[in-house]
């Protein structure tokens, strides 16, 4: 089971879809990758937290 913490990450709901979900993800990942940031450190930061809520989520999704 996913924490309530990932799906805020991505700022979706428990009971979405994944489509939804994979929208949620691709806006965030394209706003805070580190090529389109010029490698800032914060914006790595929050994309691997990103990264890693999405294939947590997706996981637990495939699995249900």
């Amino acid at each position: 089971m996913n924490s309530n913490n990932e799906y805020k990450i991505l700022g979706v709901n428990a009971d979405d879809d994944s489509s939804v979900i994979k929208l949620a993800f691709k806006k965030l990942a394209s706003k805070y990758h580190p090529d389109k940031n010029n490698d800032s450190i914060e914006s790595n930061k929050i994309f691997i937290k990103i990264k890693s809520a999405y294939e947590n989520i997706m996981e637990s999704k495939k699995n249900e």
